[in-house]
């Protein structure tokens, strides 16, 4: 008997190794594009919480504490009326500070420091934010960005009460807040 070569059963048998290898080829980089997402998101995440470790130069520090000293004096002031030049700079520094509150939840933030202890209605608030939407929920979840963002700087999100259709903040949190906003 003359050999033929390869039988059609060796070929269809090589054919299906190719296969198999190249669908283990695709499982595996694709497992490791999967690893290498996940390693970069992970690594962005960590750069975002990380605080700059460039120390400021004591010229900075100086007009931080001139900042601060002038926040506190407009804070105690008897009619705690801010002028716009305040709020706006104060405003500023909430949302640097709480990003995901944005720039409207840094209005309600600070539409509540200018009145403590007193609860404050969602449509001043949302008045206050520019929020044009008429959804209490909107209000409601900008506190919630707030809130957790407060808790992202040690400071506990009960600082902010809840009460009928209204949002407080308590005095003693001012301080702390002041803190917050006015660091380096």
């Amino acid at each position: 008997m003359a050999d033929r070569g390869p039988t059609e059963s060796q070929e269809l048998h090589q054919i299906k190794q190719l296969v198999r290898v190249a669908a283990d080829a695709l499982t595996l980089a694709q497992t490791l594009l999967a690893d290498r997402i996940e390693q970069e998101k992970t690594a962005a995440r960590q750069r975002r919480k990380r605080p700059l470790e460039v120390q400021p130069s004591e010229d900075v520090l100086a007009n931080i504490r001139n900042i601060a000293t002038a926040f506190e004096e407009q804070l105690t002031h008897p009619d705690r009326k801010f002028s716009e030049c305040w709020r706006d700079l104060v405003k500023t520094r909430i949302h640097h500070r709480i990003h995901r509150a944005g720039r409207p939840g840094a209005a309600i933030l600070l539409r509540m420091i200018e009145e403590p202890d007193v609860f404050v209605d969602q449509k001043v608030l949302a008045s206050s934010a520019g929020v044009a939407s008429k959804s209490p929920n909107v209000i409601k979840v900008y506190v919630c960005h707030l809130r957790n963002g407060l808790e992202d700087h040690g400071l506990p999100a009960d600082l902010i009460e809840t009460g009928t259709r209204s949002y407080r903040l308590r005095a003693h949190a001012i301080p702390k807040i002041m803190e917050l906003v006015t660091r380096p």
